[in-house]
């Protein structure tokens, strides 16, 4: 249960536990966290397995049921394809956004005194790294 409380996705996304997704598998329910969008959830932020006393890794189990998900030809949910899509488009999950000052008008990060947004220094090789360590197969489902 240590791997669930350090978990950031299960601070924000209700009903996701990794120490769960794991004893689903255990018992026998791959098939149907396959096709669930639980496994999408996941941030891959590994604390998971920083946190787990008993050197389980929730992360490599939910990456495996992802993989086979999408090897069974099931497409990802929307928001998780969008993500995909930025980050191969400018290397941020999302693109910087305008805010709304008080007087109701859009400002940018510029005009704020923020500085740009960094990206990869090269952008192409930083893609082929994405692509090899497991977007190659969402490759035709995001159409990048």
């Amino acid at each position: 249960m240590k791997c669930s409380s350090g978990c950031t996705a299960a601070k924000v996304v209700n009903n996701y536990r990794p120490h769960e997704i794991v004893a689903l598998v255990k018992a026998g329910y791959s098939d149907e966290l396959i096709n669930s969008d639980v496994i999408w959830a996941c941030s891959v932020c590994l604390k998971c397995v920083e946190y787990c006393p008993q050197r389980v890794s929730p992360f490599e189990v939910v990456m495996a049921l992802r993989n086979e998900s999408i090897a069974r030809g099931r497409v990802p949910p929307k928001s998780f394809v969008e993500m995909a899509k930025s980050v191969l488009k400018v290397g941020h999950i999302q693109e910087p956004m305008y805010i709304m000052s008080k007087d109701f008008e859009e400002v940018s990060r510029t005009e704020l005194g923020l500085p740009e947004m960094p990206k990869p220094k090269d952008f192409e090789k930083f893609k082929q790294h994405v692509l090899l360590v497991g977007f190659e197969k969402l490759k035709e489902v995001i159409r990048v």
